[in-house]
């Protein structure tokens, strides 16, 4: 053999595994002491504390029974409002030269946001336009209608044409 050959040998192993089926020790449970754990609101990306609203929920008596994803849900939907209602009292606070957010920026904040101003007096953000009563879409839709295209939310659905029977 030369240097510039290499020859690589692989040594034999001294403990080979052996299969049981009787609670012996086995690879899976060895990998799961071995994986580290992670929070709640790690695993959903957020920051804040998805254990912590879960414990509060249940104290609250809210319901008898809840979803595993109603904390992460109600978390989420915390660290939004949070971060929008914080982004925007930043923005006011930049413009009227001052490093600290205070609570009248936080107020205005909340005055200015239109979405923010409809969750604190109890109202559900919508997109724009109302929601019609069946009742008076059936009766509407006789009519010729020259619309223009509307912007959609993305989870609200062309309302399918019907054809209006007459009533006798």
């Amino acid at each position: 053999m030369s240097g510039a050959e290499e020859v690589c040998t692989v040594p034999e192993q001294e403990w080979a595994p052996e299969v049981t089926c009787s609670g012996g020790p086995s690879e899976g449970s060895e990998a799961k002491a071995k994986k580290s754990r992670s929070s709640r609101s790690s695993r959903a990306g957020l920051l804040f504390p998805v254990s912590r609203v879960d414990r509060q929920l249940r104290r609250g008596r809210f319901a008898e029974r809840f979803g595993a994803r109603a904390p992460v849900y109600l978390a989420a939907v915390l660290q939004w409002v949070t971060h929008k209602t914080m982004d925007v009292a930043g923005k006011i606070s930049k413009k009227s030269k001052q490093q600290r957010i205070s609570p009248s920026h936080l107020q205005t904040a909340m005055q200015k946001s239109s979405v923010l101003k409809q969750l604190l007096q109890g109202g559900v953000p919508r997109c724009r336009g109302r929601a019609v009563p069946k009742s008076q879409r059936v009766a509407s839709s006789s009519k010729k209608k020259t619309t223009k295209s509307k912007k959609r939310c993305p989870w609200q659905r062309a309302a399918p044409a019907r054809a209006t029977a007459a009533v006798k």
